[in-house]
């Protein structure tokens, strides 16, 4: 089985994390124009792990329910695991939901 995360646009994960950078390398400062690159790299890292597959908000169509779209444009499969990752309450804060993917969410027909 595989595991998908869901992740914020490129822009607000990177913003995210150059925040954490930044109290790392106190005086650094990531410009808002670096922030997508930052995702990226995130995600590339992540994804270089067996059956991990990240995806960007902004990958998906908009309005459609994330669970469909994984299904139908990146290859998810029932049983499969989705971990959703988004901004959370509070400013820095993150939230996960995690949840298996249903039979419910098997490709559309041609």
């Amino acid at each position: 089985m595989s595991t998908f995360y869901l992740l914020p646009s490129r822009p607000v994960l990177g913003e995210r994390f150059a925040a954490y950078l930044e109290t790392l390398f106190p005086g650094l400062n990531w410009s808002s124009a670096a922030w997508p690159e930052l995702a990226d790299l995130l995600g590339d890292l992540a994804a270089r792990r067996s059956d991990v597959y990240v995806v960007f908000g902004e990958d998906l169509s908009h309005g459609e329910d994330p669970a469909r779209a994984l299904a139908d444009g990146f290859g998810a499969e029932p049983g499969d695991e989705i971990i959703e990752v988004g901004p959370g309450d509070r400013p820095g804060e993150m939230r996960t939901h995690r949840r298996q993917l249903g039979e419910d969410c098997l490709p559309r027909a041609a």
